[in-house]
């Protein structure tokens, strides 16, 4: 796979008045969109706010392409930072497991159920996944229920690897998928 072909799936947190990001969560979230655009890769996200849209932003900081699955039928529900919207109609949880079957990687900042959901999710594909620590929520919780800490169940479909930066994290994609 080249390394202008790998498409990279962000999950994480989406932001809400009463349940507040990590400033930290937002600012890796950046750093690891910036450094998946400087690498060509493509991004994935939700396409919405928090997590996702300082991704966004920091891909298009750096003059990559992120694609944005949206639960909805309106590219208006698309936060300002994303290159390429993606209207689904099916709703959060459907708009999530059509990002899971694109991407070739996941990676997790911080997250809420429905990170969680898209983690597990990954994990049923066989996708590999890597959990960025420090962010915050269950990002800095999983780990507690991992099977020889690193699959969810006794089946190892695939590894979760913990990482504790966006700078670890892509050289953990490159690692996976021997790019140099």
């Amino acid at each position: 796979m080249t390394k202008n072909k790998l498409r990279v799936g962000l999950i994480g947190s989406s932001e809400r008045p009463n349940e507040i990001i990590l400033p930290h969560a937002k600012e890796v979230a950046y750093r690891f969109g910036y450094l998946v655009g400087k690498m060509g890769f493509i991004l994935f996200t939700g396409g919405r706010d928090g997590i996702m849209e300082a991704a966004c932003k920091g891909n298009t900081d750096a003059n990559g392409i992120n694609v944005g699955i949206l639960p909805s039928n309106s590219i208006g529900e698309a936060n300002p930072y994303v290159t390429i919207p993606i209207t689904t109609g099916l709703g959060m949880d459907m708009r999530s497991i059509v990002m899971i079957h694109t991407v070739d990687v996941v990676v997790m900042i911080a997250g809420k159920i429905g990170t969680l959901l898209e983690l597990v999710s990954s994990y049923q594909n066989s996708k590999p996944a890597i959990v960025i620590k420090g962010t915050g929520d269950f990002a800095d919780s999983v780990d507690k229920i991992l099977v020889d800490g690193k699959y969810l169940d006794s089946r190892k479909n695939a590894e979760i690897y913990f990482v504790d930066s966006a700078d670890a994290a892509i050289e953990k994609i490159k690692e996976i998928f021997h790019i140099e």
